[in-house]
C-alpha cells in the first residue's frame, strides 16, 4: 500500500469532506459518484483527443521544416 504523509491525509480527507458536503453525500458516495465521474469524463476527451492526433498524423501530411500539418483541401 502507498504511505501518504499523515498530514496530507488528513488535508485530502478535509477536502474531500467539503467536497461531498456540497453535493449532500457521504465521501464514499462523492467519491463513487461525482468524483468518478468527472475523472471519467476528462479522461475520455484525452484519449479522443490523443487518438484524433494519431488519426491524423497517419492521414495528414507534415511539414518537414515546421513539423506542422499541411491542410488538405
Amino acid at each position: 500500500m502507498l504511505e501518504i504523509p499523515e498530514s496530507e491525509c488528513q488535508r485530502f480527507t478535509n477536502i474531500l469532506a467539503g467536497q461531498a458536503q456540497r453535493f449532500n453525500l457521504s465521501p464514499t458516495e462523492y467519491i463513487r459518484k461525482v468524483w468518478y465521474h468527472e475523472e471519467a469524463s476528462k479522461l475520455g476527451e484525452y484519449v479522443a483527443m490523443v487518438l484524433t492526433n494519431e488519426l491524423l498524423s497517419v492521414i495528414v501530411p507534415v511539414n518537414a521544416e515546421t513539423k506542422e500539418m499541411i491542410e488538405i483541401t
